[in-house]
């Protein structure tokens, strides 16, 4: 959905082998097989991303949270790249996507598949800021994959316009969540809501020189600035889907 560099991207979980352990077994209060597994490291690394962000989180403070040492995270997993890509395809996994032969057709089924990645994204913010620093080839994310590739395949589109088409609803999905995400994160910096927020901004530049005139001051609907977001992010899925069912012959 989104890219980077190749000297940004982390190589994959996915694509390496299991970290490696000591020869010996560990000592105790250190962990090891049998007092943690993977999926317990994984959730609670969820629940401490989701408390305080990517930005504060590491193994040290992962392992007071399981109340281990940090040493015993790593009978598990190499680093913390590969907890934090673990994390990210079970955000995915919280994707409900929709089922074949129910019912919809190919642009509701896109529409819905933007709609669950958008959920899941706003529900873990995290998520979103690092999503592009990994490759998302885990189970959960090529299962997402394989089911937006299943219902654009039955749209009318050619093959190529096919997969323009899964590109430009995910780019914009994408980039729409994540100005979200950075919107309330900032509010939450300056201790409003993105209301707030929006109203100090309009405030504090509306007696700058040739600001009244321009035009750029925009009187906002009186009304939660989620159903705005709501309204606009539909909005422009209609636009998009209407564009691609326009350009068949």
């Amino acid at each position: 959905m989104a890219t980077k560099r190749a000297s940004q991207v982390k190589k994959s979980v996915w694509l390496t082998p299991g970290p490696v352990r000591g020869r010996r077994s560990p000592r105790a209060g250190e962990g090891g097989p049998g007092s943690l597994d993977r999926e317990v490291i994984v959730a609670a690394a969820i629940g401490l991303l989701d408390a305080q962000g990517e930005a504060k989180f590491s193994m040290r403070a992962l392992a007071a949270r399981l109340d281990v040492t940090p040493m015993s995270l790593y009978w598990y997993v190499a680093d913390k790249d590969d907890l934090l890509e673990l994390a990210l395809d079970v955000v995915a996994g919280e994707m409900a996507l929709p089922e074949p032969g129910d019912g919809s057709d190919w642009q509701s089924g896109l529409r819905a598949l933007a709609v669950t990645w958008r959920a899941a994204m706003l529900a873990h913010p995290w998520a979103v800021r690092i999503y592009a620093d990994y490759l998302n080839i885990g189970p959960n994310s090529v299962r997402f994959s394989a089911r937006a590739l299943e219902i654009v395949r039955t749209s009318p589109l050619s093959e190529t316009d096919a997969m323009a088409a899964l590109s430009a609803i995910f780019q914009y999905t994408y980039g729409f969540t994540s100005t979200e995400v950075n919107w309330a994160e900032k509010a939450d910096q300056a201790g409003t809501t993105t209301e707030g927020l929006v109203a100090e901004i309009t405030e504090a530049v509306r007696d700058l020189p040739g600001v009244a005139d321009s035009g750029v001051l925009v009187e906002r609907p009186s009304e939660p600035e989620h159903l705005i977001r709501e309204r606009e992010f539909h909005r422009a899925l209609d636009w998009l889907l209407t564009g691609m069912q326009s350009s068949l012959p």
